[in-house]
């Protein structure tokens, strides 16, 4: 049974309020973001003078003035919330030719702070950031802890209150994650049965539709649903609003679908690992190999989810890069205040199935 220890709500805070101020060097790993939960977990750690606060700024070329403005507002909160002066490094998300990079850069960014320092614990805010910067950089922080005695943290916070008026654009081809591409380029990949395990999300259709026909129509699709979720009907809604895909395209029946809960990671992880497990026990023998293609789309909680199951089996993860943000109305910063989920992982604790 693959561990991965985790702690959710009170339990985060009163964590961090008896861990960290008795810790030796900490390094906290934020981004700008436009909720006003990024200034949450740096707000509880921000006036410890053993915490180092550096925070991504990402940029992309489509995205309006009005979230620009809102980014400059967080990142003058969170240097006031810093007893140490606090670092923001800008971050490219795409090439000129449209590739996606922003991993890579992240990645590189990341390693230029920890080569300043030694660092015993080091904490990726995730609340803030993009799968394609908050993803590899975990990916890289449990492989360095796989060398070192670093302590490897990754929180995150969410809202049930969310800017409904901002829709993310994608891109219109998809990547494997930088760091998640596993073996998609040997022939074995290739030749595999492939099980493409995908989160739906309102109006991502079209998203949906790319990724599934770039990965070659996979054999397989189990898609995601949030149940339980905060709006009861959730799951019955993206249901009806995919069902062009899943029933004419994909040609599943909702006995393949996966029912996760929507604020519970460790749902999502084990749901992905019984899938996993029982799918390969199935194959041994048969001569035949499996290939299970993670890509999460919409919300965050679920998406961790998916990371955890990808760092402890080693699997790939398709995706669309999101390329801007499109605002409807005006853009309400929102108030201040304790998110609705808190959680926090110890990553360097995941036990992998190739240990």
């Amino acid at each position: 049974m693959i561990r991965v220890p985790n702690l959710s709500s009170d339990d985060v805070d009163e964590f961090i309020a008896d861990y960290f101020p008795t810790a030796g060097p900490t390094l906290l790993i934020g981004n700008l973001g436009f909720s006003a939960d990024v200034l949450y977990f740096p707000e509880c750690m921000g006036k410890l003078p053993n915490v180092d606060m550096c925070f991504l700024h990402e940029r992309r070329p489509a995205v309006p003035a009005a979230i620009t403005q809102l980014a400059s507002e967080r990142e003058r909160q969170l240097r006031d919330l810093a007893k140490c002066p606090v670092k923001v490094a800008d971050v490219a998300i795409l090439a000129e030719d449209g590739a996606p990079v922003g991993g890579r850069n992240a990645c590189t960014q990341v390693h230029q702070w920890l080569s300043a320092k030694a660092y015993t614990d080091v904490v990726v805010d995730a609340t803030g950031m993009s799968r394609c910067t908050a993803f590899p950089i975990i990916k890289l922080l449990y492989q360095l802890s796989r060398k070192t005695e670093v302590r490897v943290h990754l929180l995150v916070a969410d809202n049930n209150l969310s800017f409904s008026n901002i829709e993310s654009v994608s891109n219109d081809r998809g990547d494997w994650m930088h760091g998640f591409a596993a073996d998609s380029e040997t022939d074995d990949f290739a030749e595999a049965l492939k099980l493409w395990v995908v989160q739906l999300s309102e109006k991502a259709g079209t998203s949906l539709q790319t990724m599934f026909r770039e990965l070659d129509s996979p054999e397989e699709v189990c898609p995601v649903l949030p149940f339980p979720a905060t709006k009861p009907r959730r799951a019955d809604e993206l249901l009806f609003e995919h069902r062009e895909y899943w029933q004419r395209e994909w040609i599943e029946s909702p006995l393949n679908f996966i029912r996760a809960h929507e604020s519970d990671p460790m749902d999502v992880f084990h749901s992905i690992v019984r899938l996993h497990a029982a799918r390969m026990e199935a194959l041994v023998g048969s001569g035949l190999m499996s290939q299970t293609i993670l890509s999460p789309v919409g919300r965050r909680l679920p998406g961790i989810g998916m990371l955890l199951a990808a760092l402890s089996y080693e699997l790939p993860i398709f995706y669309l890069e999101t390329v801007g943000y499109d605002v409807q109305g005006d853009l309400v910063p929102g108030a201040r205040g304790t998110p609705t989920q808190r959680w926090h992982f110890r990553v360097d604790k995941l036990a992998s199935t190739h240990d």
